[in-house]
């Protein structure tokens, strides 16, 4: 049995047994450890505007921003064809002040998504540099290891032979 203390997740503050490597905690499973996550590390040198654009991302891609925009169209062509009657029609058909504010929205959302596109193929390179990089340290470490046993076997093989 292990008496050394547990170790508390700096993310969750939970306590997780002494040999964890990650957060038992299933809302957090952070790693345990002097180390970070890709994305800590990426998140540490994000700009402002790059953390706005990955929020506006996030919620331009719920449902309920489609839904927003449909009941506001909806409300919109009904108040300017007259379905209601408790205001005066503001852009008439073809709603040409309808069409530049969707062009305009069109114009940002798209923007939005880029530069969170962006953001997100640079932490798909850094995550393939980095598992380029674990792979190599792998197989050079394969190696050295094939190569002691292959020298722990012809040792193993002399030794028998001198008996």
């Amino acid at each position: 049995m292990n008496t050394h203390a547990s170790i508390t997740c700096p993310a969750c503050k939970g306590t997780n047994p002494p040999d964890a490597v990650f957060c038992g905690n299933p809302g957090c499973r952070k790693a345990l450890g002097e180390f970070r996550f890709v994305r800590e590390e990426l998140d540490g040198v994000t700009s402002w505007h790059e953390r706005l654009a990955d929020r506006v991302t996030v919620f331009v891609g719920r449902p309920h921003f489609l839904v927003a925009h449909a009941l506001w169209f909806a409300v919109w062509v009904g108040l300017n064809t007259g379905l209601f009657a408790v205001a005066l029609r503001f852009d008439d058909y073809p709603f040409g002040l309808l069409s530049i504010i969707l062009a305009v929205d069109a114009i940002f959302i798209t923007g939005f998504l880029l530069i969170s596109n962006n953001r997100q193929t640079a932490h798909a390179d850094l995550r393939g540099e980095l598992d380029y990089e674990v792979n190599v340290r792998t197989y050079r470490r394969i190696q050295e290891l094939e190569g002691l046993v292959k020298q722990l076997i012809e040792r193993l093989d002399r030794l028998e032979r001198t008996r």
